[in-house]
Parts: C-alpha cells; structure tokens; sequence
C-alpha cells in the first residue's frame, strides 16, 4: 500500500503507456536526485532505446518559476537551455554544459508541471568528491576549473549569466569530462533580481544587494568556487544549520554581512598545496565590487592557462 502511494506521489502510477504520454514518449527508469525544486530521473525511449534524464519541476517551484518568469519576461529553462546547446560549429566538442534535448509540461498540459530532457551525465558532482576527499580531485582540480569557466564563457557570450555556480553543479563524468549542471536560474544579464536566487555560499555581493547582475557575479561565484576546490573549504560559512525553514533568514543574512563587508581568508593562509599563481586568480575573483574583478571569462581563462599544477 505504502509502495502505491509513492508511486502515485512520484508520478509513476499506471503502465508504460501512461508514464510515454506523461514524458513526449519516454519511459522512467529510476529517481537519480531530488532536490528542492526538482524530481530529476533516468528514462529510455522506447523506440531509440536512447537514455536520457528528465527533470520535473515539483508543483511549489512550477508556481514560481512561472511567476518569476512572468515578472521579468523570462524564457522557460529548456528554451534558454536550447540557446546554450552547441551549434553545428562546436557539435564535436566536449562541451561542458548539459545538452538540453527538449522541454514541455506533463502529459502536454500546461496547467500541469514542467519538465525538461536533457541528456544523461554518468558522472558524481564536484561538492560529493570535496565531501569525500577523493584523491580525484587532486589531480583533476585545474581541469575542473577550465572547464568550469569554459562552460561560463559559452553563456557569457550568449547574453546570458549562469547565477548558480557551486561545486554541487559541477559533474566529473567517468571519463573525467567536466559538466555544468542545472540551468535553472540562468536568465539574460543585466536584471536586479529581487529574489535572492542562489546558493549563498556562493552569491557575489551584488546579488544580496539586488543590483543589475552581469557576467561578473558568475565570476564572483566561479571564485568561491576556485576556494573550495584548492583548499577544500568554502571562503564564508555560517554554523546555522541549512534544512532549518525557522532560520533560513538568519543564515542569509549571516551570508549577505559576510559577502558584502568581509574580506575572504587568503587561500594560502588554508593549504600550502595551491599551484604558483592560483592564489591572485581566487582572490582576483572575490573582490568586492565587480569593477574590480575579471573584466570577462577570456581574461580568467587566460590568467588561468598560465597555472602550473604542483606536482
């Protein structure tokens, strides 16, 4: 009984033909994630015996994603996601951001819930290896960095900005390919967001301060990242916990105070273990004002090409 209930919860109540017409014809397999906007699964067409994943919006977020993209005239997600896909230029590269194959709304009705299919990564997210101490880590930490920033100037040179860059968004594929993930809060630059969208472990100053967002907040955020990953700490912490609803305002806050008015610690302050001239990129990245920072993700990949890893 309790096994048909969170089926139906899932959605997966009902025989193949059902769950076909629920997803443009593809078939779930299993739950890979939930997350706290999203339902995101392993399907198989039926015909092509392709696999793929789909993410489905939970029914909260689908109310909000559309009321965000009414207030500021936004594309949905798969359509900005379409934009990002490479042309037939790039087509044999590795590109380091998730293909986008489709998008739509369940079973057609766009009273129901959205959903995207994107193509299926078979990898584990940077913020698991962090967690874990993989020795991976170690020796792929640079060529995750230049894909990273790879992927952001891509988006960058479309007119877009990511606005969510953290190491939990961040696949190292089997094959050690880099993969950006979740393009769920990318929207065109040059908006002041009055919601606070974002991991704020990684929110640039401007973000808290809901001014005009362009490439340089990603760049704020792609240093919080750099951080993390050559000293395996975050720059700005708090000790409230982050599945508390009842203080979630007071660790924004103690995130907002740090973001605006702290100076970060010097990585090397961390960990010796940081390649020759890594130090002045990270904090390059994190200064306060954007003005201050990498005029554009060229200029990072350029200071970032000359870094040699230690040995």
């Amino acid at each position: 009984m309790a096994k048909s209930i969170w089926k139906k919860m899932m959605g997966w109540a009902g025989n193949s033909g059902t769950e076909s017409r629920r997803f443009s014809g593809y078939n779930i397999r299993r739950l890979i994630h939930e997350g706290d906007k999203a339902f995101v699964h392993q399907a198989r067409s039926p015909e092509t015996g392709e696999i793929v994943a789909i993410k489905v919006y939970k029914p909260l977020y689908n109310r909000t994603a559309r009321r965000i993209c009414k207030r500021y005239h936004l594309r949905a997600e798969g359509e900005l996601g379409m934009l990002i896909n490479p042309g037939e230029e790039e087509a044999g590269e590795d590109w380091p951001i998730v293909r986008t194959l489709g998008h739509g709304y369940e079973f057609n009705d766009p009273g129901k819930c959205y959903y995207l299919i994107l193509e299926f990564i078979d990898g584990i997210n940077v913020k698991h290896l962090l967690g874990c101490d993989d020795p991976l880590l170690r020796k792929k930490r640079l060529a995750i960095a230049m894909g990273v920033a790879r992927a952001l100037k891509i988006i960058h040179d479309r007119g877009l900005i990511h606005r969510d860059i953290c190491s939990d968004n961040i696949i190292l594929t089997r094959e050690h390919k880099v993969k950006l993930i979740d393009l769920g809060f990318m929207a065109p630059s040059g908006i002041a967001f009055v919601e606070k969208s974002g991991t704020p472990s990684y929110m640039s100053p401007e973000q808290f301060m809901v001014q005009p967002l362009g490439a340089a907040a990603d760049i704020y955020a792609f240093g919080v990242l750099l951080f993390e990953l050559f000293t395996k700490k975050l720059p700005f912490t708090s000790a409230l916990p982050p599945d508390n609803p009842d203080l979630f305002m007071r660790r924004m806050s103690e995130f907002m105070t740090q973001h605006i008015r702290e100076a970060p610690p010097r990585p090397s302050e961390i960990t010796s273990d940081l390649p020759e001239g890594m130090e002045p990129i990270i904090l390059k990245c994190l200064e306060k004002s954007p003005d201050y920072r990498y005029l554009n993700m060229r200029a990072l990949l350029a200071a970032l090409a000359q870094v040699q890893e230690s040995a």
